[in-house]
């Protein structure tokens, strides 16, 4: 088995980023302790922002032009949207 060195002490992020131009982890770390971690579920935060993300232009662009913070303008966009549901259902 291949000798493992010794990871150094970096004083700041500019040190260690000079460092691993330099270097090979693979020098440093057994990649045959490595562990596969479980595939995390993303929480519901997540999937929120994963479906608003394509949707921030427009949004930004039409609470600018109602003079809402971009909060209060998904706030009242998600309530219409609910409210439409409630009265009209699959629409």
């Amino acid at each position: 088995m291949k000798q493992m060195k010794e990871l150094p002490k970096f004083k700041n992020e500019d040190e260690e980023r000079e460092f691993w131009s330099a270097h090979s982890f693979l020098d440093y770390y057994d990649i045959k302790k490595f562990k596969r971690v479980p595939e995390r579920v993303p929480s519901k935060d997540v999937m929120l922002h994963e479906v608003l993300a394509g949707l921030t232009d427009q949004v930004e662009s039409l609470s600018r032009e109602k003079k809402l913070s971009v909060e209060e303008m998904v706030r009242q966009l998600v309530a219409a949207g609910l409210k439409q549901q409630r009265v009209q259902p699959g629409a």
